[in-house]
C-alpha cells in the first residue's frame, strides 16, 4: 500500500513540473527571410563616347567619257575595293519606356582600298581607288531588352577619296591622273548594343554606304576632254566599345 502511494505521488510531481521546465526553455528567436535583390532598371537616356573599328569591303565603279585609245582599250572598269578602318563616335540618347532615340557622330581612319583590271592591253595601265577617311552624321532608333538594345540607323556620310589613273608603261608620256576629294553621300544600317557594367557597352554594327560620284579630269592635253567618273559604296562591320557619360546606373525596382 505505501508503495502504491508513492508511485503515485511521483507521477504526480512530474506532471507538474513539466509545464515549469518548458517555461524555463527560451524562446526562439524570429528571423525575417532575407529580401530578394531589387531587379536592376537599365536607361539608356545620356551622352556616350567611344572607340570602334572594323573592316569594309564594296565596289568602285568608273566610268570613262571620251575617245577609246587603242582597240584593246577596256575603259570603263568595276573593281572590288576592301581594307580596315579606326575610329570614334560620340552621340547622345532619349529612352521612353523601351524605346530608345538617338542622334550620334563618328569618323575613322581607313585604308579599303582596290585596283582595275589592266585598261589598254599589255600597256599595265589601271585605276586605283582608296578610301582614307570616311564618318557619318545619323539618327538612331532602337527598342531596349533590359541591358541590350537592338536599332536601325540612317543619316548622311562622307568619305575623303583618292582616285587615280595609273599610266603604266604610258607614264612616261605624261597620261596619269590623280585626284583627292570629299564625296559626301548617305548610309543605313543596323546594331546591337550591351551594357555588360555600369557606364559601359560593347556594340557590333553593319552599314552601307553610297558615297555618290566623283570626277577625274585627264591632265595631258592630249586626252584634256576625257574623263572618268567613278560612285563607290562600302559595307561596313564594326565593333566597339563605349562609356556613357551620365549614365543613370540601376534603380532598384520593388
Amino acid at each position: 500500500m505505501k508503495k502504491s502511494l508513492a508511485i503515485a505521488f511521483g507521477a504526480a510531481a512530474l506532471g507538474l513540473s513539466a509545464p515549469a521546465n518548458a517555461a524555463d526553455l527560451a524562446a526562439r528567436p524570429y528571423t525575417k527571410a532575407p529580401m530578394a535583390a531589387p531587379a536592376p532598371v537599365y536607361t539608356w537616356t545620356g551622352f556616350y563616347a567611344g572607340i570602334q573599328g572594323g573592316g569594309g569591303w564594296g565596289r568602285s565603279d568608273e566610268t570613262f567619257f571620251g575617245a577609246a585609245n587603242a582597240p584593246g582599250f577596256l575603259a570603263t572598269q568595276d573593281y572590288d575595293t576592301s581594307g580596315g578602318f579606326v575610329g570614334g563616335v560620340f552621340g547622345y540618347n532619349w529612352q521612353m519606356n523601351n524605346v530608345v532615340f538617338g542622334v550620334e557622330g563618328d569618323y575613322h581612319w581607313a585604308d579599303i582600298s582596290g585596283r582595275s583590271a589592266e585598261i589598254n592591253a599589255g600597256a599595265g595601265d589601271s585605276y586605283f581607288t582608296r578610301l582614307r577617311g570616311f564618318g557619318d552624321i545619323k539618327g538612331r532608333l532602337g527598342w531596349a531588352a533590359g541591358p541590350a538594345l537592338f536599332f536601325v540607323s540612317g543619316g548622311a556620310a562622307v568619305g575623303d577619296f583618292q582616285h587615280r589613273y595609273d599610266a603604266g608603261l604610258l607614264a612616261p608620256l605624261g597620261f596619269g591622273a590623280s585626284q583627292n576629294d570629299w564625296r559626301w553621300g548617305w548610309t543605313v544600317g543596323a546594331g546591337a548594343e550591351y551594357m555588360f557594367a555600369p557606364n559601359w557597352s560593347a556594340k557590333v554594327e553593319y552599314n552601307y554606304i553610297d558615297f555618290g560620284r566623283s570626277t577625274l579630269q585627264y591632265n595631258n592635253p592630249a586626252v584634256f576632254s576625257n574623263r572618268s567618273e567613278w560612285n563607290d559604296t562600302i559595307h561596313t562591320v564594326k565593333v566597339g566599345l563605349n562609356y556613357h557619360f551620365n549614365w543613370a546606373g540601376v534603380a532598384p525596382r520593388y
